[in-house]
């Protein structure tokens, strides 16, 4: 008994230790500048990608209005990606402003609030993912200090129930977009700059259903349960060639069996001629 008093007594020691490592590990006042820091670089970012993407909607335009409707409907994939990582930065944004406002709740507490549980996830998420963002990372360090690297890995491989915020998930998918999309962001350009464009061609090419597979056999057949079928004539199938041997014919060290050939081969007999000749010569 007292020695697994004493067992008991280390493991709370350890548990305290450890609680009260992660709570001095963890720095709220970086933790609140990294996080400002991170919504003052969306905002920079978010004007310099909305210039280019007006720039790359205006060349679009142009290409829907001179039929170059297959070039356009290439690159209108990058300004559906280039749109869908303001709309994951906006996201960020308002994740970093709502950890600066729970600071002080954060700091207290042991765990995870579960009421930011989702904004804490979603930033671990996005680190890796948003390269431009590098603050992104510095607050993941934070955060594994603070709850551990079995939080942080949960919310990086989106394990089950990691909080990650779904529409974020979808915003930073490299996944090529959908023929819908693609149609509807055309059809928003070509009425932004009021282009008469008959859409008929690209709706057959983007809307079109998926390849059929072909049909077959899905479970495994064993080769020799599968019937030969051939389509030549019984004739064409034997080889013409008279002096053709197959592999049967040849001895163990690859030369041609003598009885085989002399059973192929008829025995002539001598012309008459010869024969006289040889009692002529005796």
């Amino acid at each position: 008994m007292p020695q697994e008093n004493r067992a008991n007594s280390f493991s709370s020691l350890g548990k305290l230790m450890t609680t009260i490592f992660r709570l001095r590990g963890f720095n709220s006042s970086r933790c609140k500048t990294e996080a400002k820091l991170a919504s003052a670089r969306i905002k920079l970012l978010r004007n310099k990608r909305e210039a280019q993407v007006r720039q790359m909607r205006r060349d679009i335009a142009m290409l829907i209005s001179s039929a170059q409707q297959d070039t356009a409907r290439i690159r209108v994939e990058h300004v559906i990606r280039e749109q869908n990582i303001m709309a994951a930065n906006e996201i960020i944004e308002l994740f970093c402003e709502l950890i600066v406002v729970r600071l002080p709740i954060i700091a207290k507490q042991r765990d995870c609030p579960a009421d930011l549980k989702e904004g804490i996830s979603s930033l671990i998420y996005a680190a890796p993912r948003c390269s431009e963002i590098p603050e992104l990372y510095r607050m993941s360090d934070i955060f594994k200090k603070k709850y551990g690297e079995d939080f942080v890995t949960a919310a990086s491989d989106l394990r089950p129930e990691s909080g990650v915020n779904r529409l974020l998930i979808e915003k930073l998918s490299v996944r090529k977009p959908a023929g819908e999309i693609k149609l509807k962001v055309m059809k928003e350009i070509a009425k932004e700059y009021q282009i008469e464009w008959d859409t008929s061609e690209s709706e057959l090419e983007l809307l079109k259903p998926p390849e059929e597979r072909l049909g077959g056999q899905c479970s495994f057949v064993s080769a020799s349960k599968i019937p030969v079928m051939t389509t030549l004539p019984q004739e064409d199938a034997q080889p013409k060639n008279p002096n053709f041997r197959s592999s049967s014919d040849k001895g163990p060290f690859g030369h041609i069996n003598n009885s085989v050939e002399s059973e192929s081969e008829e025995v002539k007999p001598l012309p008459r001629q010869d024969a006289q000749s040889k009692t002529q010569l005796n």
